[in-house]
């Protein structure tokens, strides 16, 4: 739904420590598999800044984070797997070899994650959390948080949700320029992925962020896989443009979720999102794409990181079908 008045979630604090990009200065990713913490390396000085911790083996710091054109981007690094945790906790070594740490993936064999979240606030940790205590695979997660939340993931334009409320200025293309053209090279250059063929994007969001997902896979080459988590898919006219507009690219998967309740709103337009769901989801469908929707319960604002975090997991565990 768009973020108004009407619909606003609790703000999620910046934590200390992130690394800042700024003036080209040089930022190296270094590791340390034994602590399972990353350090962060500029200019020569290493330092190990505390943030919040997902599990008590595992406290996750950001890799960096930098400022593009208004919208504020974090990357998180992939986090040890399942696997490596046990070990640890067991109190056994870890082998100083192993790169669970700041491996971008779940496996060897497996194509490299690099989830790419808008967030209405806050810098994507609540999701990560939620994505640990899931057991997800490791990914690596760049959060997004737009310079203008109901203007930059919209389509088109359309009227506010109420008589009072300013209208949505439809400004989703500029915000695809911006990812593409500057976010995602920046993050994957900083991360020492440049052009991999081997990395697997997926486009991720809630609400607006879900519909601008969507959006995103019928028109951009640079996602595989898509994770709408009660996406705001009542936007006027766009269940049609789904079923007519071709995919810019076959994808692997894609994830829909709503919740029970979300149908039941006074607001004319937020009412028509259970229909509008179901014609995007067989949309998909009917292009070929393994597609997954799930009901949650309860309203609009009932567990958003931990829905969010559910299309996470379900997307980036499937295997790569369509390419």
């Amino acid at each position: 739904m768009g973020r108004g008045r009407h619909d606003t979630l609790a703000p999620v604090d910046h934590p200390a420590g992130a690394r800042e990009l700024a003036g080209g200065s040089s930022v190296s990713l270094v590791a340390n598999a034994s602590s399972a913490k990353v350090v962060a390396v500029k200019n020569g000085k290493a330092s190990t800044p505390n943030a919040g911790t997902a599990c008590p083996e595992y406290t996750p710091t950001p890799l960096f984070a930098f400022d593009a054109q208004g919208a504020r981007v974090t990357v998180w690094p992939a986090q040890p797997s399942g696997n490596a945790r046990n070990r640890a906790g067991e109190g056994g070594e870890e082998d100083d070899n192993s790169d669970d740490a700041n491996r971008i993936g779940d496996n060897g064999n497996c194509l490299n994650h690099i989830v790419y979240l808008h967030v209405y606030d806050g810098d994507g940790l609540d999701v990560l959390n939620e994505c640990e205590n899931n057991g997800c695979p490791p990914f690596t997660l760049v959060s997004i948080k737009p310079a203008c939340w109901n203007d930059d993931l919209t389509p088109w334009k359309c009227p506010g949700l109420f008589a009072d409320d300013v209208p949505f200025a439809g400004r989703a293309q500029d915000q695809l320029r911006l990812l593409e053209e500057e976010i995602i090279p920046q993050v994957e250059r900083e991360c020492g992925k440049p052009n991999s063929p081997r990395i697997c994007r997926t486009v991720a969001g809630y609400s607006l962020a879900g519909l601008f997902a969507t959006w995103t896979a019928l028109n951009s080459s640079a996602f595989s896989r898509i994770a709408s988590a009660s996406g705001s898919l009542w936007y006027p006219d766009f269940a049609h443009f789904a079923t007519e507009t071709p995919l810019a690219c076959p994808i692997d998967c894609a994830y829909f979720s709503l919740g029970s309740k979300e149908a039941k709103t006074p607001s004319r337009l937020l009412r028509n999102v259970a229909t509008g769901t179901d014609e995007v989801v067989a949309a998909f469908r009917s292009k070929g794409v393994p597609t997954q929707f799930e009901s949650n319960p309860g309203n609009h604002f009932k567990e958003p990181a931990l829905r969010m975090a559910r299309g996470i997991t379900w997307a980036i565990s499937q295997q790569a079908t369509n390419r």
